[in-house]
């Protein structure tokens, strides 16, 4: 089949061509038949009813629509195929011609994965994957970590801590704590100082309160902490500067259809946090006085971003044959899916948690291999 394919603006394309007048009828038949044994006419039993009269019934321009569904639903993929075309969500199409005994004309315009040509990434992680950043811990952070969880001991925290549903980010995100560990944070959410007690000292009874052995064993433990977290921070910095970079330098329009789903993300991602926190997700949004669709306009630039980091990632892994061995991603998933309560486990489908972990562990081996090109 000859096919035009014309590019579009925002990652679109045209597809435009003909089905052949003998496909076409073999389809028109084919139609005929299915609606046959839908219909009913006195007389006859369904799948027998005389051509002449089922057309009268239910008309020839839905025989007609029916078959060119019939062939389109045949052809589109073969198209894609043959013309090696990255299609993206659900196509638009319009019928252009349509007649018995007649090609059928059509137009398809759908969004597809755009181009990227990638720069010298290498040699851009070399640069700043060698730079080596000093993790420093100050006396006074780990004082200020202490001191929080004295107040966190307080009797007044518990009341507190349910204001940390309170605050949230310019973004509209809810500001919590954060680390890998609760006690590693320093800092607590805006507002959440006010009221606090002092609570008990902090001596060696204080520090068995936490498992240790005595303040000193608890003030390493803080120290080593903080120092995890600094560490963690300084490497996605540096990874987030590699994207950045390498993403200056890409020229492509990302396809609408890649940010919408990553507003989507974001708000299943905001909405899972809030609802952790024990805060219905429509008390929030009332707080913030906002509305799910305002929020997603808020976030268009931060989704085009991630949109465009995620095709980068792609094509990095592409280029460079980088994917999670199957060992990998079973392995993954049994251990992510065991995180959730049985209830919401078994209502999570399994096939599109399988895709998201691959992307994971996918951009993680990415990134790794990123990091390992020091110059």
């Amino acid at each position: 089949m000859d096919v035009q394919i014309k590019k579009l603006p925002k990652s679109e394309i045209e597809i435009s061509g003909e089905i052949p007048a003998d496909e076409f009828e073999a389809h028109y038949q084919s139609a005929l038949k299915e609606l046959n044994e839908k219909s009913s006419v006195a007389g006859f039993r369904p799948g027998h009813i005389p051509e002449n009269m089922l057309v009268e019934k239910i008309g020839e321009d839905s025989v007609l629509e029916h078959a060119a569904e019939h062939a389109l639903e045949e052809a589109y993929p073969k198209i894609l195929e043959e013309n090696k075309i990255d299609a993206l969500g659900q196509p638009r199409i319009t019928i252009t011609k349509i007649a018995r005994q007649n090609p059928l004309g059509f137009k398809i315009q759908t969004a597809v994965l755009p181009e990227i040509k990638l720069p010298d990434y290498k040699n851009i992680a070399a640069g700043i994957s060698a730079r080596i950043d000093e993790i420093k811990v100050e006396e006074k952070e780990i004082e200020e970590a202490l001191n929080f969880l004295r107040k966190s001991k307080s009797k007044n925290t518990e009341n507190t801590e349910s204001q940390n549903t309170e605050s949230h980010d310019s973004d509209g995100r809810p500001n919590q704590i954060t680390g890998t560990n609760q006690i590693t944070e320093t800092k607590k959410p805006e507002g959440l100082s006010e009221g606090l007690s002092e609570g008990p000292e902090s001596d060696d009874e204080f520090a068995k309160s936490f498992g240790q052995q005595d303040l000193n064993g608890l003030k390493k433990l803080l120290e080593e902490n903080i120092r995890q977290d600094k560490t963690t921070k300084a490497r996605e910095s540096r990874r987030m500067e590699i994207m950045d970079k390498i993403s200056s330098l890409v020229v492509a329009e990302i396809p609408q259809i890649l940010i919408d789903s990553e507003k989507e993300k974001m708000s299943a991602e905001l909405r899972s946090s809030i609802e952790n926190m024990g805060m219905k997700w429509e008390d929030y949004l009332n707080h913030i006085k906002k509305t799910e669709e305002e929020l997603k306009k808020d976030w268009a630039g931060e989704a085009e971003k991630r949109a465009r980091y995620a095709l980068i990632l792609r094509e990095i892994a592409n280029a460079e044959s980088i994917a999670p061995s199957d060992e990998e991603l079973n392995g993954f998933v049994v251990s992510s899916l065991a995180q959730y309560p049985a209830p919401e486990r078994a209502k999570i489908d399994k096939e599109r948690f399988k895709d998201y972990a691959y992307g994971i562990l996918r951009n993680e081996k990415v990134f790794n291999f990123l990091e390992s090109k020091t110059k």
